[in-house]
This record gives C-alpha cells, structure tokens and sequence, in this order.
C-alpha cells in the first residue's frame, strides 16, 4: 500500500484558542509547536517508508516540517470562510495525493499528546479495502485519525461529533467502514482539563 500520512496545521498564533482562559498566546504557541514537532519526529523516525505531507499557510510550520524530512502542501487560500479550515486543508491533500498516485491517505491531527506504536502498527496494520474509510474517533467524539482509500473516496466533515459524521458518511458513499478505537490516540490536547495530560519534557522546554 502506497500511503502519505497528512499532517494539518494552521498557523501555530491561532492555535488552541480554546485554551485561552488558561493560557497566554504565547503559552498556546508553544504548545501547538511542541506537539506538532513530537508528531513529526515520531512519522519520522517509525514510518520513513511513508509519504509525510504537512499542509499548512504558515511559513514557521513549513520550514518546521521541512527539517522534518516532510513534504509540505501550501494550503489554498479562499476568499469564502466556509471554504477555508480543515476540511478544506484535507480535502486539498486528498486531490494532491490522488494526483500522486498514493492509494490511501492517514489523516492525523498536529496536537494528538502521545502517539502509540503499538497503537499505529495496529491501524496500519488494518485490513484496508479497495474503497474503504477506517475512523479513529477521539474522547471527545472528533475524529483523531481517519484513513480513506483512496485518498479522496469521500467528503471530509471535521469538527464537533466528526467521527459520527465521517462513518456515516462512508455508510452512505457504499465504502467498507470500521471504527477503530485506540486509547492513546483518542486523546488531543483542546480543554483545559486536557493539560494535565501534556508531559513533562513540555515542561522542562516551558521553563
């Protein structure tokens, strides 16, 4: 299986906003930066045999990506909100990476706290159909992985209760659907109560 594991990240100044109340902008940058990097290093140094995309508009993450070893996809920029954000993000990496000729794409979040081998080899270990959709659903009910072969078999519906929305929208596309629960990977760092999560090697750079 030809695969490209994509990456979103937005501009790492408007990240984690939902920690605002507990977090200086400053505070929330690190953070976001902390997280993508650690991400990064994992593909990295686990999965090289595979295609690593960061898409991103911010310059820092592209050059941060970049001394990553990862390909990084420009995010298109429209002058319609509705056609911004992660789905748009997604769904141009989608395109991309069809174009490229990968048979599937794993898509996961910049800000997951802990990535899990053991928990990656089992998905990507699945048993991946030739039109298929493997959703990884966070605590929260977002969607923390989503693996859809090929890349663009279906529309993208990140946000609040996504991973309901990707499954039912593979149920509806006639795809072979599995949700694939993995407990390290079910966690993201959005909330406040989130952070008591966040390691101690965080610390020691934040001090």
């Amino acid at each position: 299986m030809k695969l490209s594991i994509v990456i979103p990240m937005k501009n790492p100044e408007c990240s984690k906003t939902r920690l605002a109340k507990v977090l200086k902008p400053g505070e929330r940058k690190r953070l976001a930066l902390y997280l993508f990097e650690k991400n990064l290093s994992f593909f990295q140094q686990m999965y090289p045999q595979h295609n690593l995309l960061v898409v991103t508009a911010s310059q820092e993450i592209q050059q941060i990506a970049e001394s990553y070893g990862a390909e990084v996809l420009i995010e298109e920029q429209h002058e319609e909100p509705q056609q911004s954000g992660l789905n748009a993000a997604v769904s141009q990496a989608a395109r991309y990476n069809t174009e490229q000729g990968f048979d599937s794409q794993l898509v996961v979040p910049g800000d997951i706290q802990a990535l899990d081998l053991g928990e990656m080899e089992t998905l990507l270990n699945h048993p991946v159909a030739e039109r298929s959709v493997i959703v990884c659903p966070s605590y929260d009910g977002g969607t923390n992985a989503l693996m859809t072969t090929p890349p663009d078999v279906m529309p993208f519906c990140f946000g609040p209760n996504s991973s309901r929305k990707h499954l039912l929208a593979a149920f509806e596309a006639g795809l072979h659907t599995r949700r694939v629960f993995l407990e390290s990977l079910s966690h993201d760092i959005d909330r406040p109560e989130d952070l008591s999560r966040v390691d101690s090697e965080f610390e020691k750079r934040s001090a």
